[in-house]
């Protein structure tokens, strides 16, 4: 079996040495990763996406913050709670389904937060903690797989084919991978990727939990804090990168913390469809930024195969969630009519493809 773009095959031994002969040809260049780059303009985001649809989370499980969404193909819903600790699946409509906890698989990791949670094919849920569980639940909320990986923790998870592809926590000066594990987590493969231009930035700045990577129909992509968007783990071949006008490439790494601000950051890729990504951008220059604004991003919208020019906008809150076509964002907890307060209420925003894309 040989690599084969857009389709991606499953990854199993028989094609690990021609997928690693392509990484290897991809990282052995001398050139910039981000060196084939397109200015995007701004657009309004009501030319980007449509009115949105609201969901209601029932009150079944309680909803302390949405650290991380994820969604399914049908379109239920996966969260991550900060708060609780743990990770609860709703309906496409907002029923509780079921709460997963890291310690039904882990006893001695009982207190380990939910970092971020995926979907699996097959029904099954996978949680990764943040430091370094993994544990993948089956339809009845049953502990069918666990590891525990210390100290290094994981930044980003997607699934291609029947595998799970998997990002560890950068550190600094050390060589960064991602590798492949079957749904049980039985470790497959792994693959160098690109070292970040500044480790100090990378090491202290994470972005979004778990939206380090992606994956679409021509495979996983990642991304690091100073890039203006994200590369293809395997091939970068006609590969077009995004650079939003808001978007200022940083000169130096960082020597003091308070350093990231003073230039925009890439803080996590989403998957809108199988051929489309969405980058998200933090701490936007003043000139850019929304007036009296508390919680603003910068995006980019960039299609994987050329359907259409990249297209950029700063909207009004963070994006918590993509799939199907959609994207997904946390707004003002519901008030009940005893007068509390519910669970947040998510808005779901619909992308529409400018008129002229290719079909």
């Amino acid at each position: 079996m040989t690599w084969s773009a857009p389709v991606y095959p499953n990854l199993r031994p028989g094609i690990v040495l021609v997928v690693a002969m392509v990484v290897a040809a991809g990282c052995a260049t001398s050139d910039s990763p981000l060196r084939n780059t397109v200015e995007s303009p701004i657009a309004p985001f009501g030319d980007l996406f449509a009115s949105p649809d609201t969901i209601r989370l029932d009150s079944e499980a309680i909803i302390g913050s949405i650290d991380f969404l994820d969604v399914s193909q049908e379109g239920q819903l996966l969260i991550a709670d900060e708060i609780s600790k743990n990770a609860h699946h709703f309906s496409a409509s907002g029923k509780h389904i079921q709460t997963y906890l890291i310690g039904t698989c882990q006893p001695d990791h009982a207190d380990d937060r939910v970092n971020f949670a995926r979907f699996i094919d097959g029904g099954k849920v996978m949680l990764l903690g943040g430091s370094g569980s993994v544990a993948v639940f089956d339809q009845s909320g049953g502990c069918a797989a666990t590891e525990f990986r210390q100290p290094i923790g994981l930044e980003g998870a997607c699934e291609i084919g029947d595998s799970v592809l998997m990002q560890p926590t950068y550190t600094p000066y050390h060589k960064p991978e991602v590798y492949a594990v079957t749904r049980d987590l039985e470790k497959l493969e792994e693959w160098q990727i690109e070292e970040p231009d500044f480790p100090q930035l990378n090491g202290y700045y994470k972005g979004f939990r778990g939206r380090s990577m992606a994956c679409f129909a021509d495979g996983p992509y990642y991304k690091y804090a100073e890039w203006s968007d994200a590369l293809p783990v395997f091939s970068r071949d006609s590969v077009a990168q995004v650079d939003p006008v808001f978007f200022t490439k940083r000169v130096q790494d960082i020597r003091r913390r308070d350093e990231v601000k003073e230039y925009p950051t890439n803080s996590g890729i989403l998957a809108i469809d199988s051929t489309t990504r969405m980058i998200v951008y933090s701490k936007l220059p003043i000139e850019w930024r929304l007036p009296d604004v508390l919680l603003q991003t910068g995006i980019a919208v960039v299609s994987n195969v050329g359907a259409f020019p990249a297209r950029a906008a700063v909207v009004p809150f963070y994006p918590i969630g993509a799939a199907n076509g959609y994207v997904y964002h946390q707004a003002d907890y519901e008030i009940l009519p005893d007068g509390d307060f519910g669970n947040p209420l998510i808005l779901r925003y619909k992308f529409v493809p400018p008129p002229d894309a290719n079909p």
